[in-house]
């Protein structure tokens, strides 16, 4: 997976999991930071798709995590 696109996953996960207070504001403006960053990085994407694209991988990220771990079939 792209660096740029785990550390916007995972700072996006932290900002659902911690939902309000303080923690949550300051989580916030470390993920907005870091699709600034990207932005910049990279000026021919519209700031929309890009959010759309980390909640997408956000969710298939998600799925990846929860899946159970599969079994070696009998031999």
């Amino acid at each position: 997976m792209n660096t740029e696109l785990e550390a916007l996953i995972t700072a996006l996960d932290a900002v659902l999991q911690a939902r309000t207070g303080d923690e949550a504001r300051r989580l916030e403006a470390i993920y907005q930071s870091r699709l600034d960053e990207v932005s910049m990085r990279h000026p021919g994407l519209e700031r929309r798709r890009l959010i759309h694209a980390v909640d997408f991988a956000h969710r298939k990220w998600l799925r990846a995590r929860h899946q159970p771990p599969t079994l070696p079939p009998n031999a």
